[in-house]
C-alpha cells in the first residue's frame, strides 16, 4: 500500500467525499433558505392585502368622521355668532336644530383586527421595508389618542355641557322634534317653552366655545390619520405588487 501510494488516494478519495457532502449540504441549506423566503414573501403578501383591505376600510370611516365632525364644528361657531344678541330675534327652529347637534359626541373607532393579530403574531417584522414598519406601528398610538380626545369631549359635556342644558333648555321639546324618537316621545308637556334663552347665557357661551377647541383638537387627528392611511394604502400595494 505504501508503495503504492494508496494511503494518499484514500486521502484525496475521502477529502472529495467530504467537499461533495459540504456542498450537498450547502445547496440543500440554500434551497431552505429560498423556500423559507418564498413562503415568507407569500405570507408577507396576503398580511399586506388584509392589511390594505382593512387600511381602506378605514379610510372610508375616517372620511365619513371628519364630514360629520365638520358639520358639528359648523354648527358650534352658528351657535356662538348668536349668543349675546336679543334671542326672541333668533329662529326658534334653527336654535333647537343647532342644540341638538351641539348636543352630539363623537362615537368612532378604528377597525385593529388584522393589524393587532399581525403586531401579536410578529409577522410584521417579515416586511422588508422599514418606512413601511414604522407607520404600521404608530398606528396603535393613533388609535389611543383618538380615544384619548373622544373622552375628553364626553367628560366635558357630561359634566359641563349637559348640565347647564338642563337649567335652560327642554330636551324634550328638541327631541320631540329632531330625534329619531320623535314620534314616540312627543314634545314637552310645559307651555311657553322658549329654548332660545340658553342664547343669553355667558357660561354656557364659554362651553361651547371650549367644545370647539376639543373637537378642533380631534379633527387634527383624524385628518393626521387621514394622512397617515393614505400613505399606508400606497405603501401596501407597492408590497403587494413586488
Amino acid at each position: 500500500m505504501a508503495d503504492d501510494n494508496r494511503p494518499v488516494q484514500y486521502m484525496r478519495y475521502a477529502i472529495g467525499e467530504i467537499v461533495l457532502v459540504v456542498i450537498g449540504i450547502l445547496i440543500a441549506l440554500q434551497i431552505n433558505n429560498w423556500n423559507t423566503e418564498r413562503i415568507q414573501n407569500i405570507e408577507t403578501s396576503e398580511l399586506a392585502k388584509r392589511l390594505l383591505l382593512e387600511i381602506n376600510q378605514n379610510k372610508v370611516l375616517v372620511k365619513s368622521e371628519i364630514d360629520t365632525q365638520n358639520q358639528n364644528l359648523n354648527s358650534l361657531l352658528k351657535f356662538l355668532k348668536m349668543t349675546g344678541k336679543n334671542y326672541s330675534e333668533q329662529s326658534i327652529e334653527k336654535t333647537d336644530s343647532i342644540i341638538y347637534r351641539i348636543l352630539s359626541s363623537p362615537r368612532f373607532e378604528l377597525n385593529t383586527s388584522v393589524l393587532e393579530e399581525a403586531i401579536s403574531t410578529g409577522r410584521l417584522a417579515n416586511i422588508k421595508s422599514d418606512s413601511l414598519r414604522n407607520l404600521i406601528y404608530e398606528l396603535p398610538s393613533v388609535v389611543s389618542d383618538i380615544k384619548t380626545n373622544i373622552g375628553y369631549i364626553d367628560n366635558h359635556d357630561n359634566f359641563f355641557l349637559i348640565k347647564r342644558f338642563y337649567d335652560f333648555v327642554s330636551l324634550r321639546e328638541i327631541d320631540g322634534k329632531i330625534s329619531p324618537y320623535a314620534d314616540k316621545l312627543g314634545r314637552s308637556n310645559f307651555s311657553n317653552i322658549d329654548n332660545r334663552i340658553i342664547l343669553s347665557d355667558m357660561q354656557f357661551e364659554s362651553m361651547v366655545d371650549n367644545k370647539y377647541f376639543l373637537l378642533s383638537t380631534l379633527m387634527n387627528i383624524y385628518i393626521d390619520t387621514q394622512k397617515k392611511l393614505d400613505k399606508l394604502g400606497i405603501m401596501l400595494s407597492e408590497v403587494i405588487e413586488e
